[in-house]
């Protein structure tokens, strides 16, 4: 973190975007949102990107990083997060990163100078088994003990 945020006073928030951030309507009511309540990290899910929208072309506050995990197949689910460049984190998470597991769409952080991980996730019951997704879950939550 720099000295402009506390990690005790992050604001984070959670929103199922149902691909808003390609329109201009709902993510314009995103930037809204965030700027409204000072978010400091955003959770989307539902993003419906792809390899093909860049980061670049979407309508993300300039004072904000946006990474994300797009679904490898259509059109629909993905998640990110959107990030206040106020906020120092690494998007690599070691212990994580090897942790595969088809049809998880999940996105983690870690929160720089402490032991606080941020995850954004989408779980599509036609698409991921929920036995699947706990199974992830779990494991990633023992990987972080």
């Amino acid at each position: 973190m720099n000295n402009t945020t506390n990690i005790h006073d992050l604001k984070i928030g959670h929103c199922n975007i149902q691909g808003g951030l390609i329109g201009l309507s709902k993510s314009t009511q995103i930037s809204d949102m965030i700027r409204m309540h000072n978010m400091d990290i955003l959770s989307l899910n539902e993003t419906n990107l792809n390899s093909s929208i860049a980061t670049e072309t979407l309508n993300i506050p300039a004072n904000y990083n946006f990474i994300r995990n797009d679904r490898g197949t259509g059109s629909r689910g993905g998640c990110g997060l959107i990030i206040s460049k106020k906020v120092a984190y690494a998007d690599k998470v070691k212990p994580l990163e090897e942790i595969i597991s088809q049809n998880i769409e999940a996105i983690w952080v870690k929160i720089k100078s402490s032991n606080y991980y941020i995850c954004g996730f989408y779980r599509s019951t036609g698409f991921c088994k929920l036995d699947d997704f706990l199974d992830y879950f779990t494991e990633c939550m023992n990987k972080l003990k």
